[in-house]
C-alpha cells in the first residue's frame, strides 16, 4: 500500500492547492503584533524577539532537502541581514541534538530554536494538527522592531527579496512614512 506522501505527490497541482487552502490556517496578517515567544537554541541559550528586525523561519524538519536549501539561502545572506540589524530565527520542534548536528553540518550561524510541542508554531499559524503532533508548515515572517508583522509568506520566499523589503521599510521609516 502506498504511503500518504506518495499518494499526495501524484495529485494534480490544483487539487494539492485546494487541499492546502482548506487545511492550512490563514497567516497572521501584516500589521498585526507578532506573538511573544521564548525558545531555547541547541547551545542552551534562550531567545526572544528583541527590539530589532526579526525573520522567523518555521520549517518542517532538520537536514531535509527543502529545509536545508531554504536555511542555506538565509545563511548566504546572514552577514547582510545582520548589517541591517536583523536576526534570523529558524524554528522547529526537533530537539537540541538534531539542531546541533544540522547547524554544524551546514555552518548555520543563526539560532535554530526548539519549539517543543509546537506552541509557537501554532500561535504563528505555522502548523496543522496531524495525529499526536503538529506538522510545521514552511512559513516565514518578517517582524519590525515594534513587533509588527511586515511580511508573512508560506513556502520559501527569496531571501534577496526579503533583504530588499527590509531596506525599503527601513528607508520608509526614516522618512516618516
Amino acid at each position: 500500500m502506498p504511503s500518504l506522501g506518495a499518494v499526495a505527490a501524484r495529485l494534480p497541482t490544483p487539487v494539492k492547492q485546494a487541499i492546502k487552502d482548506r487545511l492550512y490556517p490563514d497567516l497572521l496578517p501584516e500589521g498585526e503584533t507578532a506573538p511573544e515567544f521564548q525558545l531555547q537554541s541547541w547551545d542552551g541559550k534562550w531567545h526572544r524577539m528583541r527590539k530589532q528586525w526579526s525573520i522567523l523561519v518555521f520549517y518542517p524538519a532538520d537536514d531535509t532537502p527543502g529545509c536545508t536549501a531554504q536555511l542555506q539561502e538565509f545563511q548566504q545572506h546572514y552577514d547582510e541581514l545582520k548589517e541591517l540589524g536583523c536576526e534570523v530565527y529558524a524554528i522547529n520542534p526537533a530537539e537540541a541534538p538534531s539542531h546541533q548536528a544540522f547547524a554544524e553540518k551546514y555552518g548555520f550561524e543563526f539560532p535554530i530554536l526548539t519549539d517543543r510541542g509546537g506552541s509557537v508554531a501554532r500561535r504563528f499559524k505555522a502548523s496543522i494538527p496531524l495525529g499526536f503532533k503538529p506538522r510545521v508548515i514552511r512559513t516565514v515572517y518578517l517582524v519590525n522592531p515594534d513587533r509588527k508583522i511586515r511580511l508573512a509568506n508560506r513556502g520559501a520566499p527569496s531571501v534577496a527579496a526579503i533583504v530588499r523589503s527590509i531596506k525599503a521599510l527601513q528607508q520608509a521609516t526614516k522618512q516618516g512614512m
